[in-house]
């Protein structure tokens, strides 16, 4: 996708694809590095801003908006909603490493947002943007807050059965009509460049008017508009994204029930796990579902015998070490308790039936 052709400066741009699932952003990030090299004839430079593995590589600077970066849909609202902003540290760290500071030049109207191209040196570029970060600290905090209780309600995290039956659209609805919250002011900064099928341009250039009728009315074709926002107000960006994400239906903000993070569902709607990678490299939706499992097999009385009687065997067989016979019955009752737990696990034998076998067989 393509920027439709407007004049643009140091601003934040972003737009969506809620077919593929995908919102792409613009931004110069001026300020993460004291000093770069562009070579605008190869569109290059020798400084590339910090990526995770869920961002796709993207040159950074006002002259190559024409190479934004792509994420999966609702991804930076997730990101803020999941920020540490107790320090500037972590709050760089969790969210503003990937979007720069220039989105907050306009979430403060009476705040002097005072940025520069190149500060010398990356102490001069902390120094300036800690300072910007513990101004607005406060402002940061109370809008996370709000966009907290505006998801909650929206996506009916706290499981109020009176709200089940409506649908996300509905519910963003009545929370701004009702104004159950700030949201109802956060949508003032942001510009909104409407589509003209201007980036179909290059797709359908070279065929006539006629030819294009056609192939939309005989393919059945829907050629779908993505309007550009632009906007330096960080509390607008989310709204709008809140907005496009209420939409969507079957795509809905999660809260994981193991680290409490929010996340959007990748392959079920009903997961309750975030797979965000943790310290240890593992999602909370594989420790979930190993947890999920660990649990289920200390309820499951079958299991628990079957561990209990192969820990005795196992032992009667290390104190009689010579008493092959003993090792050779083992070695049978553990293959076929094996097989029984197996068709256990298929449905294919009950728990009672498996439990009563291995207390016959002990």
């Amino acid at each position: 996708m393509e920027l439709p052709e407007v004049t643009f400066f140091s601003d934040f741009y972003f737009w969506f694809n809620t077919e593929t699932k995908k919102e792409y952003y613009a931004t110069p990030l001026y300020f993460y590095k004291a000093d770069f090299h562009l070579d605008t004839e190869n569109k290059l430079r020798d400084v590339y801003y910090k990526e995770t593995e869920k961002t796709d590589n993207g040159l950074k600077h006002p002259a190559t908006l024409y190479f934004p970066f792509q994420e999966k849909f609702g991804l930076m609202l997730l990101r803020f909603l999941n920020a540490d902003l107790s320090n500037f540290e972590s709050a760089n760290k969790s969210f503003f490493y990937a979007y720069g500071f220039e989105i907050l030049k306009d979430l403060d109207k009476d705040y002097k947002f005072e940025l520069s191209k190149n500060y010398g040196s990356n102490e001069n570029y902390l120094k300036a943007t800690n300072k910007i970060f513990e101004d607005l600290q406060e402002n940061l905090i109370d809008l996370q807050q709000e966009l907290i209780k505006a998801v909650t309600y929206i996506y009916n995290l706290n499981n109020n059965s009176e709200l089940e039956k409506y649908t996300y659209t509905e519910r963003f609805a009545v929370y701004l009509i009702k104004r159950m919250g700030k949201l109802h002011t956060y949508y003032k900064n942001d510009f909104v460049m409407r589509d003209s099928y201007s980036k179909k341009y290059q797709e359908f250039s070279n065929k006539n008017e006629y030819d294009i009728l056609e192939s939309l009315h005989t393919k059945n074709m829907f050629l779908s508009m993505s309007d550009t926002h632009k906007s330096n107000d960080l509390s607008s960006i989310c709204y709008a994204i809140l907005d496009e994400l209420s939409k969507t239906p079957n795509y809905p903000i999660k809260k994981c029930q193991n680290c409490g993070m929010y996340f959007i569902p990748t392959s079920k709607v009903d997961e309750i796990y975030c797979d965000y990678p943790k310290e240890n490299s593992k999602t909370c939706r594989d420790l979930g579902a190993f947890q999920s499992y660990t649990e289920r097999l200390k309820q499951n009385k079958a299991m628990g015998e079957y561990r209990r009687t192969y820990q005795q065997k196992f032992m009667q067989v290390r104190k009689n070490k010579e008493n092959k016979e003993l090792f050779k019955n083992f070695e049978t009752w553990k293959k076929q308790a094996k097989e029984k737990i197996n068709l256990m696990k298929k449905g294919k034998l009950t728990e009672s039936e498996v439990y009563e076998w291995i207390l016959k067989n002990k």
